[in-house]
């Protein structure tokens, strides 16, 4: 028998989870992290962004985490810590393609957007391999000498002063007591599942699935550019150093390069143009759609899957929402709470951000009166974010027929980020939501696009103008990067927030 009395119980070891774990022990609370699985495990939600590199920083400086500095930035991760996987991203390529025709790109990149986060390889953002960074977060646990139950499948029990937490490690009996639940156990959902909270997933705009793993053998896309005609010097930046999207027909596919010669790729459909077909395999699935596309063909053609996880995983609808993200002794982190799309790169950011909020409440408001408040407003900002999400990938979906209408609709979620990211490193966020999510005009500006874009005739040459005038004009007011007024057409050199000085190494 082991058992524990914590203040906190934290279920999942993820970053998220292990990361809340460091952060409740520096604040001197007694913290238990439980895991069902063990590491390394298999995962996505892979490609960092610069909002969540700047909340990442900000965690490991204010609660002293040296060994986690490093990891906000491509150069420091890679002096520090050469052997863990990572990936280097530049910023957000998008190709457009034709069912049936080979890519052929175009001397004014009609067919093409790059919209680049930062000037240079060593201040840029990362892709995670999830199986090394999660077992790092984890080990920094063990570390840190807080008690870590991994391979234990708990039962949860609330009672009137808080819960008990029963189950088995390796045949052995394991009980924790604790004052407080943290959900960090994203899909799975275990507190919302052992409460019986509903999940609304239903009702968000967003209508898609999934199917993925990771590759070796995958071609880079840039020299197949070049085979083709590409002006690839009017590129800001290496195409493939990125979240690389290929846009299709009602779907996308991403690839996310890391720097061993792994690959993770993925499709993800629209359900309501391409519903799932359960006698359809995965593999056979995944083939039909790289056989509509000769260009992902050839990319793929010497392709192999690599283990994790060895096999392609296939998802149905991708979208849930609790009804709940906080209760009476618990929390769920944004990633328990719901999920709408990995489009725009948003799930790290969404984990760090609701992280940060939650973190700042036990340190200011915990064991007072303020905590129950902390953690409403907590759970507002949450659905906030998850909604503004929702209608900025809703909305793209809506686009996908016509690129110069998909092109512009990203604008609107570039706006967002950047706005943001510009107050953060300005010092001027405050306790603003992620994405200005907080701002009820943002809202407004992005499902007036869905409106529109229901309306509009993608074959149209002035209707797809007028879309792009909406859309330039609307988000005027958080455009301070030049979106719509590039150096060169579709491609955007640098948007991101300026570093401070003194933490650009």
């Amino acid at each position: 028998m082991r058992e524990h009395d914590a203040d906190v119980a934290v279920l999942g070891s993820g970053f998220g989870g292990s990361l809340c774990a460091l952060i409740l022990d520096r604040l001197g609370l007694r913290v238990a992290l439980l895991d069902r699985d063990a590491h390394p495990r298999f995962a996505i939600g892979e490609s960092s962004t610069p909002v969540a590199d700047m909340i990442l920083r900000d965690l490991a400086l204010r609660y002293e985490l040296p060994r986690i500095l490093p990891l906000w930035k491509y150069g420091s991760w890679r002096a520090a810590y050469p052997d863990l996987v990572n990936g280097l991203k530049r910023g957000f390529s998008y190709f457009h393609h034709r069912p049936g025709e080979d890519f052929a790109p175009r001397a004014d990149h009609a067919n093409e957007l790059l919209v680049a986060a930062s000037r240079e390889d060593a201040l840029s953002d990362t892709h995670w391999f999830r199986a090394d960074v999660d077992a790092f977060f984890a080990d920094e646990v063990r570390r840190a000498d807080i008690p870590f139950f991994d391979r234990t499948e708990v039962a949860l029990r609330a009672d009137g002063r808080g819960w008990r937490l029963e189950g088995h490690r390796e045949g052995a009996p394991v009980r924790v007591g604790a004052a407080f639940v943290l959900d960090a156990t994203g899909a799975a959902g275990a507190v919302a599942e052992a409460l019986g909270i509903a999940d609304e997933g239903a009702r968000l705009h967003t209508h898609s699935r999934a199917v993925y793993g990771h590759f070796s053998g995958v071609r880079r896309w840039d020299a197949m550019m070049t085979e083709r005609g590409g002006r690839l010097a009017d590129h800001p930046y290496p195409c493939d150093a990125a979240a690389l999207h290929h846009i299709l027909d009602g779907a996308w596919m991403w690839i996310l390069r890391f720097g061993n010669d792994l690959v993770s790729a993925g499709l993800v459909l629209d359900t309501r143009r391409h519903p799932l077909d359960p006698g359809l395999a995965p593999e056979k699935e995944w083939a039909r759609w790289l056989g509509r596309y000769p260009a992902l063909a050839a990319q793929f053609a010497e392709a192999r899957l690599a283990d994790p996880p060895g096999r392609l995983i296939r998802t149905g609808r991708l979208q849930r929402r609790r009804a709940r993200a906080v209760g009476p002794r618990w929390a769920a982190l944004p990633h328990a709470a719901g999920f709408v799309d990995p489009l725009h790169s948003a799930g790290i950011a969404l984990t760090l951000g609701g992280l940060e909020r939650l973190m700042r409440a036990f340190e200011r408001d915990w064991g007072r009166p303020s905590f129950g408040p902390a953690l409403d407003a907590y759970e507002r900002a949450v659905f906030a974010e998850l909604a503004l999400i929702d209608r900025l990938v809703a909305v793209c979906y809506a686009a996908m027929p016509d690129f110069r209408l998909f092109s512009a609709s990203t604008m609107l979620y570039f706006a967002a980020t950047i706005a943001y990211e510009q107050a953060r490193a300005s010092g001027r966020a405050g306790e603003r939501f992620l994405l200005c999510a907080d701002d009820r005009r943002l809202h407004a500006v992005v499902a007036e696009a869905q409106e529109r874009l229901a309306r509009i005739d993608a074959g149209d040459e002035a209707s797809v103008a007028a879309y792009e005038r909406f859309v330039e004009n609307a988000i005027a007011p958080y455009n301070t990067a030049g979106l719509f007024r590039p150096p060169a057409p579709n491609m955007y050199p640098h948007t991101a927030a300026p570093l401070p000085g003194d933490l650009r190494s």
